[in-house]
């Protein structure tokens, strides 16, 4: 304990001065957002000829993702909710896929979803997509429409949304110039960019086509973060990435046999100072896998079976064979083929430049003694000249046909 003299009116007071307790500081709590994109719900799978019941389930699996998306946010206790872009396949969906949509997104528990329109559900002045989905939203859900910061008080929370939404499928020119030309910003904790188009060096984008972005162009905004749609694999290639300006989520549903990775979307979380650190969370059902294989037998396919059977029901499988195989292996390769079919939930095989071995034997089995073919082939197996050999029996085998 302390004593102070105090002067007041020509007085000496003497007084006690308590020890002084710190006052405590308030504790903010880190914004904690679930980022994905590119869900592309409404595509249908029709162009490459897949079974009904496979494509219909094709289409429901974007869905589930959905689900399982919103599900993780929830048991990640994430506050906001971010959807980069193409959360659609197009701007004409039906009715029963944004219904269906937006029913899922109200099942999140957090304090905002936040929906931007990317370059295949690109905002029409007249178009019926936002407009119905404006129509059926719920209370938390935002639609990033257009270029003004959005600040989120309202959901209870201190941030502020810099959204860059695509006005059609193509352009030249992104959408963020509006952001520095802005004379104040809104005060906020956390200012987050949400933008949907390449990132040169990072996108396949070779015509500048797709709203092109230059990674220091975002970089010099200023922002916290940026969440960007558009490109189908992550950026970075990370599953925990800090301190990056900028992030690709990734598709979170493989939609082909271009999109080699099983489905990501991230979990970003910014502290009080507003530092990011991303986590990457997989999320696919369906697998596309394209393979190039050579072999010498059979048995290697089945070994490949073997591998592939524990994901097989949700593994689609392009398969493109090249090798040699012994006359009764390449004979009874379609039976290997429909074994693999029936593990997988589809297969694709190309086995053009799987060649037979060409003997003595088989050359005397399908040719006659003496005849050319029969002279031409030993001629050319004699010489070991296995790839002028190939040529040369396929070329007689059409003849023949």
């Amino acid at each position: 304990m302390h004593l102070l003299k105090v002067s007041w009116a020509g007085k000496i007071l003497i007084k006690e001065k308590m020890p002084s307790v710190p006052m405590e500081e308030e504790t903010v709590l880190p914004l904690k957002i679930l980022h994905t994109g590119d869900l592309h719900l409404g595509m249908t799978y029709r162009s490459r000829g897949y079974p009904e019941t496979l494509r219909e389930s094709l289409v429901e699996a974007r869905f589930e993702t959905l689900k399982n998306l919103v599900e993780k946010a929830n048991q990640e206790d994430c506050q906001l909710f971010v959807v980069a872009g193409d959360l659609f396949h197009r701007t004409n969906v039906s009715q029963e896929t944004v219904l269906k949509t937006v029913k899922i997104l109200s099942n999140f528990n957090g304090n905002c979803v936040a929906v931007l329109p990317g370059n295949h559900d690109f905002l029409e002045d007249y178009g019926p997509l936002w407009g119905s989905f404006r129509e059926n939203a719920f209370d938390n859900l935002l639609l990033l429409a257009d270029t003004v910061p959005y600040t989120l008080e309202d959901f209870n929370l201190d941030a502020v949304l810099y959204p860059a939404p695509c006005h059609r499928k193509h352009s030249e020119e992104n959408r963020l110039g509006w952001i520095p030309e802005l004379e104040d910003r809104p005060p906020g904790q956390w200012h987050l960019g949400v933008a949907h188009g390449s990132v040169r060096g990072i996108s396949p984008d070779f015509d500048a086509q797709y709203f092109p972005m230059e990674g220091e162009e975002l970089r010099e905004l200023g922002l916290h973060h940026w969440c960007l749609g558009h490109t189908h694999v992550r950026y970075p290639d990370l599953d925990r990435v800090g301190g990056c300006p900028f992030a690709y989520c990734g598709t979170p549903e493989p939609d082909g046999f271009d999109c080699s990775h099983g489905g990501y979307a991230r979990i970003t979380v910014l502290d009080d100072l507003g530092n990011p650190e991303s986590l990457s969370i997989s999320t696919g059902g369906y697998r596309f896998i394209e393979m190039q294989k050579e072999i010498s037998g059979v048995g290697e396919l089945e070994e490949l079976g073997r591998t592939l059977e524990p994901q097989g029901e949700n593994t689609l499988l392009k398969l493109s064979l090249s090798g040699t195989l012994s006359q009764e292996d390449y004979l009874c390769r379609a039976q290997i083929y429909d074994k693999l079919g029936e593990i997988l939930a589809y297969l694709e095989v190309e086995d053009s430049r799987l060649n037979v071995e060409i003997t003595p034997q088989t050359i005397s089995a399908e040719f006659p003694d003496g005849s050319f073919p029969h002279r031409l082939l030993n001629r050319l197996a004699g010489k070991e000249e296995d790839q002028a050999l190939q040529l040369a029996y396929q070329l007689i085998k059409k003849v023949k046909k």
